[in-house]
C-alpha cells in the first residue's frame, strides 16, 4: 500500500471510531450523583440510582459532599467533566437561598448549571427535644418572649435557617443562630440539650420522634403531613400566612451536550416515577416534583426572589 493511501485509510479508520464513540448511547458508564447534603438528599439519590440501575443496568454512585450550605458540592461538580456522568443533586439551599445569604459565591446558579429535572418538594418540621418544656409553638413563643435572645436553634442548611428566621420575624422574637456543617450534627446537640429547637426534614426527624427523643411542634407547609396528621401547620398555630417548603433538583455542569441532558432527564424522570421512589417519598412525607429543565430554571429564579424577600425582611446580613 502506498504511503498516501495508508494515511487516508488510517484517517478514515480514526474518523469512523470517533463517530462511533460520539454515538455511544448514554449512559455508557456509571453515573455519579453528587449530593449537596446528607440525609434526604443522598438517600433520595440512592433510591433514584437503584431505579436507574434496575431499568438500564447502569451503576449510579451517590457521592455526598456535605458542608458549607452545599457550596463544597457545587464547586466539585463544576470542576468535573461536562459529559453527563457527574450530576449535581441539590436543594433550594444552593439554588435559591444562598444567593441572598452570602455576599459572594464561587458559582453562579444560572450560568454554571444546566437544570435537568426537579425531584421532590416537601415541608419541614419545627422540633424540640423531648426534655423541652415546650409542648406547642405557643409554648416556645412564650419562652422566647420571656428570654429575649436566649433560646438557640441550630442549622446545617440555609433553607433550615431561613425557616426559623421567618418564624422569628413573624412572631417578633429573637433567637441565637448556631451554624453547623450538617443538620445531623445539630440534631445531636438538640437531643443533648445544647440547643432549644430547630427545623428539620421529616426523614431526619421521624426516627427521633419515634424513639421519644424529639417532639414535633408544627410543620412549615400549608397542609399537615400524611404521616404526622396530629402535628399542626405553623399557620394553624397562629402564624397566618407562614409557609416554607423545600425542594430538590438535579443539574448538569455547564457545557454538557443537550442530547445528554435530555437523555439524563428522561432516565431521572422514569426513576422519580418508579414504584420504589414513590414509596420512599410517601414514607418521608414529600411530593414528587419531576418538572422539566426549562420549568426548573424558571421555578428556581422565582424561588430566589422569594427567598431574597424573606431574608431581607428578616434583616439577615449576608455573610
Amino acid at each position: 500500500m502506498h504511503r498516501r493511501e495508508f494515511a487516508i485509510g488510517l484517517s478514515s479508520l480514526i474518523a469512523s471510531r470517533t463517530v462511533f464513540a460520539q454515538a455511544a448511547p448514554y449512559p455508557a458508564k456509571p453515573i455519579t450523583l453528587v449530593a449537596s447534603f446528607s440525609g434526604m438528599t443522598d438517600q433520595m439519590g440512592r433510591v433514584l440510582g437503584d431505579a436507574i440501575n434496575a431499568k438500564t443496568g447502569t451503576a449510579v454512585v451517590v457521592d455526598t459532599k456535605a458542608g458549607a450550605s452545599g457550596i463544597i458540592a457545587a464547586e466539585y461538580v463544576l470542576k468535573s467533566p461536562a459529559d453527563g456522568y457527574v450530576l449535581f443533586h441539590t436543594t433550594n439551599t444552593t439554588h435559591a437561598a444562598n444567593q441572598s445569604l452570602f455576599k459572594s459565591l464561587p458559582y453562579d446558579y444560572i450560568r454554571d448549571f444546566i437544570p435537568v429535572t426537579g425531584v421532590l418538594r416537601g415541608a419541614l418540621m419545627l422540633v424540640v427535644s423531648d426534655a423541652s418544656p415546650a409542648k406547642s409553638v405557643a409554648d416556645l413563643t412564650a419562652m422566647a418572649r420571656a428570654q429575649p435572645g436566649k433560646l438557640s436553634f441550630g442549622w446545617g442548611a440555609s433553607a433550615v435557617r431561613v425557616a426559623v428566621e421567618l418564624y422569628r420575624q413573624m412572631a417578633g422574637l429573637e433567637f441565637v443562630s448556631v451554624p453547623y456543617k450538617t443538620n445531623a450534627q445539630a440534631v445531636v446537640d438538640l437531643i443533648g440539650g445544647r440547643l432549644d429547637f430547630m427545623v428539620l426534614d421529616a426523614l431526619s426527624a421521624a426516627p427521633q420522634i419515634a424513639s421519644g427523643r424529639m417532639r414535633a411542634l408544627a410543620v412549615t407547609g400549608e397542609k399537615r403531613m400524611a404521616n404526622f396528621p396530629q402535628v399542626p401547620t405553623m399557620q394553624e398555630t397562629g402564624l397566618a400566612g407562614y409557609s416554607m417548603t423545600f425542594w430538590q433538583g438535579i443539574y448538569a455542569p455547564k457545557g454538557t451536550p443537550d442530547a445528554v441532558v435530555k437523555r439524563a432527564a428522561a432516565l431521572l424522570k422514569d426513576a422519580i416515577n418508579s414504584p420504589q421512589s414513590q414509596k420512599f417519598m410517601a414514607t418521608v412525607s414529600v411530593d414528587p416534583f419531576p418538572i422539566s429543565g426549562e420549568e426548573l430554571m424558571a421555578f428556581q429564579q422565582a424561588e430566589a426572589l422569594k427567598w431574597r424577600a424573606i431574608v431581607s425582611s428578616a434583616g439577615i446580613q449576608p455573610e
